[in-house]
């Protein structure tokens, strides 16, 4: 019997990520008097169990910055700052408020709430300078999460036939599909920390997705799921591929450097098509320019997937591009040369909300790769630089098992938030979205269109 596409949620707290934005502060003028519990429906304000004529101290992480106590107060006892310990999390693009969404999402597993709406600019750099347009028509049965029509986040990965001129004689291509366009990188710091590589990969299996492994990285721990993991490594270390079970795998990637062998890199896809068939095969591309070695690897169907590779800033290797602009040329590339529908095409870093999903799948990606977000979900504060040794999280001592719910819970208030966003443009399959531009508007051009023809030179004579 057909069923729906379900990620199963479950509430998971952790010590360490129990900070707010803000610090509620009751003042000695309180006569106790209930009426901020009653306006509360965040359960902020509680009274004392040991004596429910007081109100105890209020839980400040649980505040949604409504103001509704702190206006419905009739003696004015309380007070809201802004919270130290908040303001210290993450930098300049890992900002506390995408720490503290991910948080709660990772918490909850549902889509955050913030009583007070949205103050802050509407155009930023990165992810910021492209808005979605929400301008469709729709039905009121394509309602996101709440409609009775089937919105599709699956995806296909591998080649698609280009056409089909003889069906008796049909080699059908090797395609995998995932329910979300959405892989993990289970080391994005180059920690090496077994329990969060461990839970990244329970996680990926559980919602059935695909999880990057270094051969490295790999233990008996992870037997289990086999079946969605990817090994990655690089070019020069293609020689320890047996030290890991890589002819049962599904999927294999292969790091390249800005200048390779293509020799040594087609004896090795030869070596790996032989031993395992089925396992899909992909380049990991240090910058969207496309050389010619690779052009001809995906003429000759040698590799299935393209990932290119930015730091969890999003900025290439050179630190001249961000993602999203990276992968719309490296996207129109294989447009121009009739060879898009030929390869998957991902890519990694830079995802720190679940609005960016959407917006690089727009810029041309068929899926992204989730890298510190999945740190972040952990409890991760996104230190910079990174204190391991002396985490506040305490990543080390998080149990596995923890950190895979809570990254399961932040995957399904992600793929809510993608179901809302297709819903708003009356797109019911998220293979529709790719490379839409149309569905969205980048500041850039809009500033290009609206002031070039005013401050371009023009000649005195002509």
């Amino acid at each position: 019997m057909y069923e729906r596409y379900h990620i199963d949620t479950s509430p998971t707290k952790l010590p360490s990520t129990q900070i707010g934005k803000f610090e509620i502060i009751r003042k000695d003028n309180c006569f106790n008097c209930g009426q901020c519990m009653t306006q509360c429906i965040y359960d902020v304000h509680t009274r004392e169990d040991r004596d429910q004529r007081k109100m105890a101290e209020p839980v400040s992480q649980l505040c949604k910055n409504c103001f509704s106590c702190i206006q419905n107060c009739p003696q004015q006892a309380l007070e809201m700052v802004r919270n130290s310990k908040y303001e210290s999390l993450g930098n300049t693009y890992w900002t506390p408020d995408k720490i503290l969404t991910i948080w709660n999402e990772a918490e909850e597993g549902k889509i955050p709430v913030y009583g007070a709406g949205y103050r802050g600019p509407f155009k930023g750099s990165g992810f910021d300078s492209i808005w979605t347009d929400m301008s469709e028509i729709v039905r009121p049965t394509r309602d996101g999460i709440h409609g009775r029509e089937y919105i599709a986040t699956a995806i296909d990965l591998g080649r698609k036939l280009s056409w089909i001129t003889d069906f008796e004689n049909l080699d059908p291509p090797n395609i995998r599909v995932i329910q979300i366009p959405m892989f993990f990188d289970t080391d994005p710091l180059g920690l090496c920390l077994k329990n969060i590589i461990l839970a990244i990969a329970k996680a990926a299996h559980r919602i059935g997705t695909f999880a990057y492994v270094n051969l490295e990285d790999y233990s008996d721990e992870l037997k289990p799921y086999i079946e969605s993991i990817a090994f990655r490594f690089p070019l020069h270390k293609a020689g320890h591929l047996d030290s890991v079970p890589w002819k049962k795998v599904n999927l294999i990637e292969i790091v390249l450097p800005k200048e390779f062998s293509s020799s040594k890199l087609e004896k090795l896809l030869v070596k790996i098509k032989k031993h395992n068939s089925t396992a899909l095969i992909s380049l990991g591309l240090p910058s969207h320019l496309l050389s010619e070695e690779i052009i001809k690897l995906i003429q000759a169907s040698s590799v299935d997937m393209l990932n290119l590779y930015t730091d969890s800033y999003g900025n290439s290797s050179e630190g001249d591009m961000f993602i999203s602009e990276s992968i719309r040329k490296l996207h129109l590339n294989l447009v121009k040369r009739h060879m898009r529908d030929e390869i998957t095409l991902m890519g990694k870093g830079g995802i720190a909300a679940a609005e960016h999903v959407p917006k690089a799948i727009i810029c041309g990606e068929d899926a992204v790769v989730l890298d510190l977000s999945l740190l972040v979900a952990a409890g991760c504060r996104a230190c910079d630089p990174c204190r391991i040794e002396n985490c506040p999280a305490e990543l080390k001592k998080v149990d596995s098992e923890t950190t895979a719910q809570r990254i399961i819970n932040m995957m399904c208030a992600w793929r809510d938030q993608l179901l809302e966003i297709l819903s708003a443009m009356g797109i019911r399959d998220v293979r529709r979205l790719r490379g839409e531009v149309g569905r969205a508007m980048f500041y850039e051009d809009i500033e290009k269109e609206s002031f070039d023809f005013i401050f371009e030179e023009k000649p005195l004579f002509k």
